[in-house]
């Protein structure tokens, strides 16, 4: 099953192209076994929101059930796919990227400014997007699933209210999904801070008690949830920037880091069920890159039969506002043009240390307690690699 499509660029330089996510559903543990069901593909947003399985539902990735922790994840290629090791760089960095958990801005890095040949499209970019999805995070924008077309995909996420169809009205400053849109009876299906309804800034918590996904809640003069395009940063002096998780990408194009908007999704999701960080249900993700491996947890290949561009594939278990993914597979279409960031092949030159298996004794501490960390680091490079010193930072849960 797949209604992947390619579209012709009609805002963006560059033949900006859209990328369409076909994700699939399970209900109930019987159809996860043998029934996909398409959803209704609506962040930050959540994988498997909308009218179909409810507005508040927050997707979780796999292997969480709610019992906190360290969430281990392995990202691997599969070892029969066209260019295996050449998308070994660039896999490796996107682990890299979501392992640290950086908000950036001025992410958007275009022409003379990049390493992308004018007619390619940046594999490194599109593959931290759909692997975005594997994780859980839908678009941001209206996107192609809304049914709308050119400039009106960029309109929040949201479903269609009582009147039964979009109502699209960019208000006085005449930006596309910012805050003064009028969407009438549309439902929002964006998470957005309560303080000032800015996806391009991050609170030092992120929970139900600093972001919200009802109207209601925005700051006063705020009509709607505002969305981290491209445009609207620079509405808001934010240039060159804009969430990956946005739909679009164009040729000569490198985004290669992620945004606020990015990060607060996948931080407000390890909140856990409870919506609250700092309790029990709270979980680390880590993500760790297993090689050229098709049995890992996240699995990326080149498969024409499987998508017109780019894709990545995800079914859950839905219930109780809670979306829990079972299975993610990333896939890439080999018509275009991909350039693939880093060059060489893994598994041969120098050296190449890769931490995994880091187990802490205890992850609430008071000042001046003692406690244990341990790790196993495996050196997946073609040489022997020298004394090195593993160092271990605590990173606050709050603060400014």
């Amino acid at each position: 099953m797949s209604n992947d499509r390619t579209f012709p660029g009609t805002r963006a330089p560059a033949g900006r192209v859209a990328l369409l996510r076909n994700a699939v559903i399970a209900l109930g543990v019987a159809a996860a076994i043998g029934t996909w069901l398409a959803p209704s593909l609506y962040s930050w947003a959540y994988l498997f929101a909308g009218d179909r399985n409810g507005v508040d539902v927050v997707a979780y990735p796999m292997g969480y059930t709610g019992g906190g922790g360290t969430l281990r994840l392995t990202v691997g290629i599969d070892p029969t796919s066209p260019h295996a090791q050449e998308m070994v760089p660039s896999v490796r960095n996107i682990v890299a990227t979501f392992n640290g958990l950086r908000p950036t801005t001025g992410n958007l890095v275009l022409g003379a400014g990049n390493n992308v040949p004018a007619s390619y499209f940046d594999f490194e970019s599109v593959a931290l997007h759909e692997v975005g999805h594997a994780l859980g995070l839908a678009h941001p924008n209206a996107a192609t699933e809304s049914g709308l077309s050119d400039e009106e995909q960029d309109y929040t996420q949201a479903t269609k209210g009582s009147n039964g169809r979009f109502d699209l009205d960019p208000g006085s400053d005449t930006v596309i999904g910012s805050s003064d849109d009028v969407r009438g009876d549309d439902v929002n299906l964006h998470w957005f801070r309560r303080s000032n309804n800015n996806p391009f800034t991050m609170s030092s918590t992120v929970d139900s008690t600093t972001y919200r996904r009802d109207t209601a809640d925005l700051p006063a003069g705020h009509r709607f949830a505002a969305n981290a395009d491209r445009t609207v940063g620079s509405r808001l002096g934010v240039a060159n920037t804009e969430a990956v998780m946005q739909q679009g990408t164009g040729r000569d194009e490198a985004q290669r880091t992620l945004g606020h908007d990015d990060v607060a999704g996948l931080r407000y999701a390890m909140s856990g069920l409870d919506g609250r960080s700092g309790t029990a249900d709270d979980y680390v993700l880590v993500l760790e890159y297993a090689g050229l491996d098709a049995s890992a947890d996240i699995v990326i290949k080149f498969d024409d039969s499987e998508t017109g561009f780019a894709v990545a594939k995800t079914r859950a278990l839905v219930g109780g506002g809670h979306a829990f993914i079972v299975d993610s597979r990333v896939y890439f279409n080999d018509s275009f043009n991909w350039f693939f960031n880093g060059g060489g092949t893994g598994g041969g030159g120098g050296p190449d240390l890769v931490v995994q298996s880091a187990v802490v004794s205890d992850r609430t501490l008071t000042p001046g307690q003692s406690f244990t960390f341990s790790a196993t680091v495996r050196n997946i490079g073609g040489t022997a690699a020298a004394a090195t010193t593993l160092n271990y930072r605590r990173r606050p849960t709050g603060g400014s």
